[in-house]
């Protein structure tokens, strides 16, 4: 309940967020993620892929702030023919 309740207002896991937003039918989803800066984005590169097998392409990705405050903001379409 709780983690529906957080999905809804935008938290949770990047693949879930991504597979609600598919679900529902958007034809854009965008996510504010925060990369752990001991990983060498390693877990950005993860993030992706696992937001790519739920059915989406990335078409934009921006990085922004340093250490602790960085995030990339990802922008992915709809992929065609799914």
């Amino acid at each position: 309940m709780l983690k529906k309740f957080l999905a809804a207002r935008g938290y949770g896991a990047i693949d879930e967020l991504a597979r609600l937003a598919y679900k529902r039918g958007d034809t854009i989803f965008v996510n504010k993620f925060h990369p752990r800066p001991t990983k060498n984005d390693t877990d950005l590169a993860l993030a992706i892929g696992a937001v790519e097998d739920v059915g989406w392409v990335l078409i934009d990705r921006q990085s922004e702030g340093e250490g602790l405050t960085r995030f990339v903001s990802l922008t992915f379409r709809r992929r065609e023919g799914l």
